[in-house]
């Protein structure tokens, strides 16, 4: 078992640095990353759209749509099935902890007005009805921060405009549509806060 597990380490280690290797200039990683088989990034068009600090942990997924930035600082760790969409800014602190199935997403995906929508589907349609359409008209958009120490539970939400602080917890399940403050323990949809941390 222990030879398994090497032969993984080491095969995963050269999958790491061919990925970043095929988005050079325009992911920048701070130090030693680590980039599970099965995770990745999409989306990266332009330079420093990407920015990973060192010793960070990707298992999920980073999506960019058009201009947007994905921040994510040293020691953090993202964890399988978690998937960041970033139209405009997601900045994530150090030392955090982002459990399995967590969805953090700084737009509505698509416009509020139907002609918008109808639109989408349709040019979505033109490419076989996968999923690509060429452009999502008019979402509404708003960058969200993630403190230091940030430990959140599987399947929370956490959507446009709202900063956590520093030492949060974010309870398994939340929704999370409002800023929390630091030393905060948050719970519910909409997550409100169930008690403050002595940190």
């Amino acid at each position: 078992m222990d030879l398994l597990i090497k032969i993984y380490n080491i095969f995963n280690k050269i999958f790491t640095k061919i990925y970043f290797l095929f988005y050079k200039g325009k992911i920048t990683c701070k130090g030693h990353v680590f980039l599970k088989l099965g995770s990745g990034i999409l989306g990266v068009k332009n330079k420093n759209q990407v920015v990973l600090g060192k010793n960070m942990k990707l298992c999920g997924w980073l999506i960019i749509e058009g201009n947007g930035k994905i921040e994510i600082g040293e020691f953090t760790s993202i964890n399988e099935r978690t998937i960041i969409r970033a139209m405009d800014n997601i900045k994530i602190g150090s030392h955090c902890l982002i459990s399995s199935d967590v969805y953090i997403q700084d737009n509505n995906s698509h416009s509020i007005f139907a002609k918008d929508r109808r639109e989408d589907i349709e040019s979505d349609s033109d490419y076989g009805g996968i999923g690509m359409s060429i452009e999502i008209k008019n979402p509404s958009h708003k960058p969200i921060k993630i403190g230091n120490d940030v430990w959140i539970g599987r399947r929370v939400m956490i959507f446009k405009g709202v900063t956590i602080g520093n030492r949060a917890v974010i309870a398994a399940g939340s929704i999370v549509t409002r800023d929390v403050p630091d030393d905060a323990m948050v719970a519910g949809n909409p997550a409100v806060i169930v008690k403050m941390i002595d940190n």
